[in-house]
C-alpha cells in the first residue's frame, strides 16, 4: 500500500453522519469487513399487509378508543418516523385517531430524549399529532405480578392502560438478548428499574445463558418475551437496518413469531465474511457510536469469530465519535447498581487495544475501558502506536459497522470487501 492511503469510516450516527477519512502509515494492506446488507426483505407496506401470526393493525383498532406505541430510543439505529406514520394511518382506519395514540419512547435505563432527538427519531408528524412520552423506569408503573423466573413485572402504566398496545424496534445483534427488537421493547424498554435489574444482572455475572445472535434457549430473551406478553404487547413492527441506518426489511406481527422471522433476515443482512489473523483490526462503533456506554457493542464483530480477527501480538483499534460524550445508563453507568470497574478483556489476551475517541476525556474513557488500554485523542497517536508495534506494516481488517457484524471466517477469496 502506498504512502497516503486512507480508510473510510461512517461517523457520528444521528448527529454528524459523516465519512471519516483516516490516513495509515506505509506498508499496510486493508480489507474491509462490511456486512453483506443482502438480501432485502419486505417493504413496510408489504409487511403491514402480511402480518405474521397477528391481526392487521386496523383490525386490532376496531371498536377501541386508545392506543400506545412503544418505540426504541435514539441509541438504536433505525428511523422510526416512516413506520410510525404508517401505523398511525392504519390505527385511524380502525377508528383510533392520532390524537388518541400515545407514543412512548422505550428508554429502559437510558437518558430521556430532548425535542430535537425526538424529532430525529420519530419525525415531525408524530410529534405534532400524538401524545409523546419518555418512559421513566422509577415512576408511573403498574405491577403485574411476578414472572415464572421470579422477576417482578413492573411496566409503564400509560402503555398498559391503552386498549391497543404496539411497538416499533430494530433487529440488530445484541450481546445477551441475541438480537434487539420484538419483546425487548417492553423489557428493558418500558420496564421498571427492579424488573430491569433482575433481567440484566445474570448477564453481568455471566449466568444468563445468553449470547450474541442466540435467541432460542436464551434465558434473557425468554424473560423479555414472557414479560412483554404479560404487559399486553399485541404486535411489533421489526425493522432490519442497513449500514447507514436505512431500512433493508420489515416484519410485522406477533411479538415472538414476527421477531423470529426478522432474525432470519438479520442473520443474512449482518453476515460479515472475514479472513482472521490480521495484524491489526479496526472496530468502528457506528451506528452505536453516539455515546461511550454504547461503544462496547463494537466488540460484536469480535465475539462471533473463531479464530479471532487479529492474531496474538496484533493491535485492536476501537474508533468512536461519541458526540453525546460519556452517555447515561441507570443500571450500567458509573456508580449505578450493575456498574463494574473496567478490567482487561480476556478475549483480547496477547493483543493491544487502542481506543480512538477524540471527543472524550481520559476520565470519560476510563469509565468503560481498562486503564492499561491507551486512549488516543488524535489519529496521529494511533499511527504512532501502529508504527511502533508494526514497523513494517501488515494486514488490517476494518469493520466499518462493527456493532452490526456477525463475523464469519472465510478464505481470502471469499471476503466481501477485499484489499485496498
Amino acid at each position: 500500500m502506498s504512502e497516503g492511503a486512507t480508510m473510510r469510516l461512517p461517523w457520528g450516527a444521528w448527529v454528524l453522519e459523516e465519512t471519516l477519512e483516516l490516513p495509515l502509515p506505509p506498508g499496510w494492506t486493508v480489507e474491509e469487513a462490511a456486512i453483506r446488507g443482502a438480501p432485502r426483505g419486505a417493504s413496510l407496506e408489504e409487511a403491514l399487509a402480511n402480518p405474521v401470526e397477528a391481526p392487521p393493525i386496523e383490525e386490532l383498532a376496531r371498536g377501541k378508543k386508545t392506543a400506545a406505541i412503544a418505540v426504541e430510543d435514539i441509541t438504536r439505529p433505525a428511523k422510526a418516523g416512516p413506520v410510525l406514520e404508517a401505523v398511525l394511518d392504519r390505527l385511524a382506519e380502525g377508528g383510533i385517531p392520532p390524537g388518541n395514540v400515545r407514543v412512548i419512547v422505550a428508554l429502559g435505563g437510558h437518558l430521556p430524549l430532548r425535542r430535537d432527538e425526538l424529532l430525529a427519531k420519530l419525525g415531525p408528524r408524530v410529534m405534532d399529532e400524538c401524545d409523546v412520552w419518555n418512559h421513566h423506569p422509577y415512576e408511573d408503573l403498574v405491577d403485574l405480578g411476578v414472572s415464572r423466573g421470579g422477576i417482578p413485572i413492573h411496566v409503564n402504566r400509560l402503555f398498559h392502560e391503552a386498549e391497543v398496545r404496539l411497538a416499533v424496534g430494530s433487529v440488530v445483534p445484541h450481546p445477551y438478548a441475541g438480537f434487539g427488537g420484538g419483546g425487548k421493547i417492553v423489557l428493558p424498554g418500558i420496564a421498571g428499574i427492579e424488573t430491569l435489574e433482575m433481567n440484566h444482572r445474570p448477564a453481568v455475572t455471566g449466568l444468563s445463558g445468553a449470547g450474541l445472535g442466540v435467541v432460542e434457549g436464551n434465558r434473557a430473551r425468554a424473560e423479555m418475551e414472557e414479560i412483554a406478553l404479560a404487559a399486553g404487547l399485541q404486535a411489533v413492527v421489526n425493522i432490519v437496518p442497513g449500514p447507514r441506518r436505512e431500512p433493508l426489511g420489515h416484519v410485522y406481527g406477533h411479538p415472538v413469531a414476527a421477531h423470529r422471522k426478522a432474525v432470519e433476515l438479520a442473520r443474512q443482512v449482518f453476515d460479515t465474511p472475514v479472513r482472521p489473523g490480521a495484524d491489526a483490526v479496526v472496530l468502528n462503533a457506528y451506528p452505536k457510536d453516539m455515546e461511550l456506554l454504547q461503544v462496547g457493542n463494537a466488540f460484536n464483530a469480535w465475539r462471533t469469530l473463531d479464530p479471532p480477527p487479529a492474531r496474538e501480538g496484533g493491535t485492536v483499534i476501537v474508533t468512536a465519535a461519541c458526540p453525546f460524550g460519556r452517555g447515561w445508563h441507570s443500571l450500567h453507568g458509573p456508580r449505578m447498581r450493575l456498574y463494574r470497574d473496567p478490567v482487561e478483556r480476556p478475549y483480547l489476551a496477547g493483543r493491544e487495544l487502542v481506543v480512538y475517541a477524540p471527543t472524550l476525556s481520559e476520565h470519560d474513557v476510563r469509565k468503560s475501558f481498562w486503564k492499561g488500554y491507551p486512549h488516543a485523542r488524535t489519529w496521529e497517536r494511533v499511527v504512532e502506536i501502529l508504527a511502533r508495534r508494526h514497523p513494517g506494516g501488515g494486514r488490517m481488517v476494518v469493520f466499518p459497522t462493527a456493532p452490526l457484524s456477525l463475523a464469519r471466517a472465510v478464505d481470502a477469496g471469499e471476503t466481501g470487501g477485499g484489499a485496498r
